[in-house]
């Protein structure tokens, strides 16, 4: 994943992307996840064509590119 990407990744308040594991982590506990932000973040993803998943937590795992 590029730079860039990730550097966007970064950019939100509660979510952080986690090198070592492939996965955009919520900072939050569920109830209380930022949801503008996860769509944001699914959205970041689909326009460059980054393959993930959801996993618990409301957290984000990348899989690769489509």
């Amino acid at each position: 994943m590029s730079e860039m990407i990730i550097n966007e990744l970064n950019s939100f308040k509660n979510y952080k992307y986690e090198s070592t594991t492939s996965r955009v982590v919520n900072l939050k506990n569920i109830s209380d996840a930022d949801l503008d932000e996860f769509l944001a973040i699914t959205h970041l993803l689909d326009r460059n064509y980054i393959k993930y998943k959801f996993t618990t937590n409301i957290d984000i795992r990348i899989l690769g590119k489509k």
